[in-house]
């Protein structure tokens, strides 16, 4: 694969993911940009990763570091008030909504005591807060407002602050088959 079509599959990777939303597939191809300037431009990557910076922080209200590791497939909802920390990681095909929280824990005399990791398919609501050295389970989904602080386990459903494990969902089950909420939702 040649340079140019490997570029053209980095930047579309979320594309499809956010087809109803140019918003969000215009931002993520510019994060997508971002990622691949930081890690083979040089210092023209550092002039367009600060760019990308400096209008997603200021001007966007989103914190969607070029380092942070992403896997494809990212879907944002509401690309608005989104924190992550540059050393997080997101696995493949993640979910995230307005608002959400995806960072580290730092101790009284300001040492960090880790970041958190996303699995793959992972679901995260409005507002949640995902903090600490922890780890979210593949096809997890966090309610809105939840305040995770410990690791969840693959298939839980978790809400509340600080969050609890509401049931965690069989693979094999109808329910806990991940569909998208907005196109699943039948008019009553």
């Amino acid at each position: 694969m040649d340079n140019s079509s490997s570029l053209r599959s980095w930047l579309f990777q979320d594309w499809s993911s956010n087809s109803k939303r140019r918003d969000c597939q215009i931002l993520l191809l510019w994060f997508r940009l971002a990622q691949w300037a930081h890690t083979r431009w040089g210092f023209p990557g550092r002039i367009a990763v600060t760019t990308y910076w400096w209008f997603t922080s200021l001007v966007l209200g989103i914190e969607l570091p070029p380092t942070t590791t992403v896997g494809p497939r990212l879907h944002l909802y509401h690309p608005h008030t989104i924190v992550i920390h540059p050393n997080s990681r997101l696995g493949s095909d993640c979910h995230l909504r307005q608002g959400v929280t995806i960072g580290n824990r730092v101790d009284r005399f300001g040492i960090v005591l880790g970041v958190a990791t996303l699995g793959n398919h992972v679901d995260l609501g409005a507002g949640c807060v995902v903090i600490g050295d922890l780890h979210v389970g593949d096809h997890a989904r966090i309610g809105a407002l939840s305040v995770v602080t410990k690791s969840v386990p693959a298939w839980a459903v978790v809400a509340g602050n600080p969050s609890r494990v509401i049931r965690i969902d069989s693979p094999e089950s109808p329910e806990s088959e991940y569909d998208d909420p907005e196109e699943s939702r039948s008019p009553s």
